[in-house]
């Protein structure tokens, strides 16, 4: 009868930051409904979430979730959506990838993270797990791709009518709070 009250503490310590991140990965991104906008492509084969209007990593942001998703299981409402960007650089004809045209907000931090599992040299575990803040500029179209081959691509871009080009560096973001992580 002791181990019961020890579980139950377990349990709920161990939901202070399990719950949000549960959330995150079954919630889809939702796109802002007022306010200038943006729009981004994201490109990937892995899974890319979304944070938007705020400095570091809260799933509890309302509008936090899933932007696109290469792989079933997760919320993936977001992927195949067309919001008819110009063309970008990457082949999106692969089927490992999965693509989302969305609307982010405008002037505001935006923080992408991306999560991929794959496989190096000799089979061994290769785990892509990068967190990145930039900041849209209203009526803008970007291109963001998250890529794991061996090793993580990053890249965003800003895409125009005739072509795309580069943007400013993105920053690393970072968790707001430690129970995040867990």
């Amino acid at each position: 009868m002791k181990t019961l009250p020890i579980l139950g503490l377990a349990v709920a310590v161990s939901g202070c930051g399990n719950l949000s991140n549960i959330r995150a990965f079954s919630t889809d991104y939702v796109e802002p409904s007022a306010g200038e906008t943006a729009r981004l492509r994201v490109v990937t084969n892995g899974m890319v979430r979304g944070i938007p209007a705020s400095d570091c990593i809260d799933w509890r942001v309302p509008g936090a979730g899933v932007m696109a998703v290469a792989k079933s299981g997760f919320a993936d409402r977001n992927n195949g959506r067309s919001l008819g960007m110009p063309v970008g650089s990457w082949r999106l004809n692969e089927p490992s990838l999965a693509s989302a045209e969305l609307k982010v907000p405008a002037g505001k931090p935006f923080i992408l993270n991306f999560l991929s599992e794959g496989y190096g040299s000799a089979g061994r575990s290769r785990n892509c797990r990068q967190s990145y803040r930039f900041v849209p500029k209203a009526g803008q179209d970007y291109e963001a791709i998250f890529y794991e081959a061996g090793g993580c691509v990053v890249a965003l871009r800003r895409l125009y009518q005739e072509g795309w080009t580069e943007t400013g560096p993105m920053e690393r973001a970072e968790l707001c709070r430690m129970t995040d992580a867990l």
